[in-house]
């Protein structure tokens, strides 16, 4: 009984943390960092605010509509002004984009799928990406449980995950997939990790990373090691080590047994952390990085 009573309570402050943990990300926006110095390791730690959490979640509540169910992350769902366009304005991928601008399309991921808005990426490295994790400044908790990483989450004007579900039903669609990683650190720096071969599993499979290879790029690779595994969460604990992954590196990944070389979803900030949202081989080793890309593309 006494256990039950302490997991109980230990699940509410993890939930209370996911919460809060914009306020101290937010916090930080307004501070310009410097060149790193061994003087600059600091530790992002959240900050419990009632005020800001009870008239937070009273707001986001007050914006859905009754009987009405949100579709995350924000802005997938394609207006009337959009679909009245006809279907010489929706897309079978990102890849068939004409204009080769990054922005919002609507991308039929199936035959007999519905149109959604995705994210299409053209400047980073190459052309036709879809974005399916884009952070940048912190604004959105990363640190969420197993139905909002299944289902997505953000805004695709902001910060978002795309969704494992969704994820999933793209690259099992019967051909072959890569995946990339663009990353960003404090001091500027831009690198990318590409991956020409990539599979991921379904819900029954707990979205295992079955396949991540054949790298090339400048960031090195920090994934491949994670190849294998489930997709952990706080409350959906799948990964191989004793403990669960994602409650000691807040975040949410593909751990493997001593849990880390990537974690891309860990907490945001400039700061040297196991539960940062770091990439091992990006230098400076160690620091979360300012802003992150995970992309995929159909191979040709």
């Amino acid at each position: 009984m006494l256990l039950s009573k302490l997991e109980a309570i230990e699940e509410r402050l993890i939930a209370l943390e996911a919460k809060l943990e914009n306020v101290s990300t937010k916090k930080g926006e307004t501070e310009k960092p410097r060149a790193m110095q061994n003087s600059d390791i600091v530790s992002v730690e959240p900050l419990v605010v009632e005020y800001y959490f009870e008239h937070t979640t009273a707001q986001t509540v007050s914006r859905v509509k009754p009987n009405e169910t949100p579709k995350y992350p924000v802005g997938i769902e394609p207006t009337a002004e959009q679909l009245a366009l006809g279907e010489d304005n929706i897309y079978s991928s990102c890849r068939e984009v004409p204009s080769r601008v990054s922005g919002k399309y609507l991308i039929r991921i199936s035959d007999d799928a519905q149109p959604i808005n995705l994210l299409c990426d053209m400047q980073s490295v190459d052309v036709g990406w879809i974005v399916v994790q884009n952070r940048f400044n912190g604004s959105e908790s990363f640190y969420r449980n197993w139905k909002d990483y299944e289902e997505g989450f953000g805004n695709l004007d902001g910060e978002f995950w795309l969704g494992l579900e969704r994820i999933s039903t793209m690259v099992n669609n019967g051909r072959k997939w890569e995946i990339m990683f663009w990353l960003k650190n404090f001091n500027g720096g831009i690198h990318y990790s590409k991956f020409s071969k990539f599979m991921l599993g379904n819900a029954k499979e707990g979205y295992a990373l079955k396949q991540v290879a054949a790298y090339t790029g400048n960031a090195g690779d920090s994934i491949s090691r994670h190849a294998g595994n489930k997709f952990t969460t706080f409350d959906r604990d799948n990964d191989p080590a004793p403990y669960n992954c994602a409650k000691k590196h807040r975040g949410a990944w593909w751990y493997h047994r001593t849990c880390v070389n990537s974690n891309l979803n860990g907490m945001y900030g400039f700061s040297m952390s196991d539960q940062a949202n770091s990439w091992l081989t990006m230098k400076p080793t160690g620091y979360g990085l300012q802003a992150s890309k995970i992309m995929i593309r159909e191979l040709l």
